[in-house]
């Protein structure tokens, strides 16, 4: 990805897996309706070598993956830590860990924002394929590649029986924030939720979130009549394109989103 001219932030050192990692953080402004806004770019080898399409590493059995999110977590924590906003917005699971590396005193409010809390940051550790890992113990092995105390992956990052990114961030706003800080995308999805996901038994509640785009003005009876007329030139252009038979009484079934196991 081509950010365009970068300014240098600060450098430092956070150690995964037994060893020490450089991490340079770069800096970019740009302008919003008045406000200036911030971006902050991590550079490290284990970032700039993923693609634009494939920004992780793959598949999650992979000890490069845990490596990968140990210190994208670390330097999140670091950035906390440094920067002192007023609140953390963290999107899913991918850096839900970085609270566990935060001084008490430091720590920093945190809305954890669920898009698809299928996907848990779950690691099948069972078939990671290193050497090591098969002479010591499970635990053990995830505290050196996390730098993180073995009780401390135990007690927040434990799953029913499987490393478990999410949990890190549900058990730290259950632990600090008496569990209210939890979000869903919409109101029907916070409700499944809260109703069917057991990491999330014994929050208060799950609260929706409203999506943040403008409705469209109600043009009324016209309004409705123009958009009839254009579904109907769509569907005709559609079919045409897919060679199908033009046939405006045709049912169309149109499908936008993602295939989810």
């Amino acid at each position: 990805v081509e950010y365009g001219s970068l300014d240098e932030y600060k450098s430092f050192a956070v150690v995964v897996d037994g060893k020490t990692q450089h991490v340079d953080v770069l800096t970019l402004e740009s302008e919003c309706d008045g406000i200036t806004r911030t971006w902050y770019m991590l550079k490290h080898d284990l970032f700039t070598k993923q693609s634009k399409k494939a920004p992780y590493p793959s598949p999650m059995t992979k000890l490069e993956v845990l490596r990968y999110f140990s210190l994208w977590n670390q330097c999140v924590a670091f950035l906390l830590a440094d920067l002192s906003p007023d609140v953390y917005h963290c999107m899913d699971y991918h850096a839900a860990l970085a609270p566990l590396y935060m001084q008490a005193d430091r720590q920093v409010p945190m809305i954890l924002v669920l898009h698809n809390a299928d996907y848990m940051g779950i690691v099948e550790t069972d078939f990671i394929n290193d050497r090591y890992w098969r002479t010591v113990a499970a635990l053990r092995r995830l505290s050196l590649v996390f730098n993180l105390q073995t009780e401390t992956i135990r007690k927040y990052c434990m799953f029913e029986g499987r490393f478990n990114m999410l949990k890190a961030g549900v058990a730290f706003i259950k632990e600090t924030q008496g569990g209210r800080g939890v979000c869903g995308v919409s109101v029907n999805y916070a409700v499944e939720l809260k109703r069917e996901k057991t990491l999330f038994s014994g929050l208060p509640a799950i609260m929706p979130l409203d999506n943040a785009t403008d409705p469209a003005d109600d043009q009324g009876a016209a309004g409705v009549d123009e958009l009839r007329a254009r579904r109907f030139k769509a569907k005709a252009a559609l079919q045409k394109h897919c060679g199908l038979d033009l046939d405006p009484g045709a049912k169309i079934l149109v499908f936008i989103g993602r295939w989810v196991k």
